[in-house]
């Protein structure tokens, strides 16, 4: 009798707890905001890197990258953009998933500037072939009509200085 009363007030206990409402499905979802560095258009995947510092590799510094499937289509390279992640994340790195795509950043071109800053991470991260680029900064110097790029390669673990000249 005793055991039947504690089953009771065990399962009353642990059962709400069991049952997910809208609003934790809702605060459950992940996005992930990041820079476009290459796409895939084969496979519909871009990769996204984040420009915010996730964790330390042993003694180097890391940042988030995923493949995200599903969006190239909808995105181009030197975007920032934020996705909804859909799948499972495979924890290679970078990490492999699918998403949808939700918006993306327009920053203002600076006044004076031929270019766009997509159009500059675009060239800069053509220029240096970079498997895994961070972008750490990014400014425009009217006074040499030069983009400077601060980019972190997190393979060599090292920031890379790239100057992308302001013109069509």
């Amino acid at each position: 009798m005793i055991r039947n009363i504690l089953l009771v007030i065990f399962v009353l206990v642990c059962l709400p707890g069991c049952i997910e409402s809208p609003e934790s499905r809702e605060q459950s979802k992940s996005t992930f905001t990041g820079y476009v560095a290459e796409k895939d258009t084969k496979a519909n995947r871009a990769l996204l890197v984040s420009n915010s510092e996730s964790s330390l590799m042993g003694n180097e510094k890391i940042y988030d990258a995923d493949w995200i499937s599903g969006i190239a289509d909808q995105v181009n390279v030197g975007e920032k953009v934020t996705v909804e992640i859909t799948g499972m994340i495979m924890t290679s790195y970078p990490g492999q998933t699918s998403g949808t795509f939700l918006s993306k950043e327009n920053p203002e071109k600076p006044e004076g500037a031929v270019l766009k800053p997509e159009e500059v991470l675009r060239r800069a991260f053509h220029q240096e072939k970079i498997r895994i680029p961070t972008v750490k900064k990014i400014s425009l110097d009217n006074e040499k009509n030069v983009w400077n790029v601060t980019l972190y390669d997190n393979s060599l673990h090292k920031d890379i200085e790239v100057v992308i000249e302001d013109r069509e």
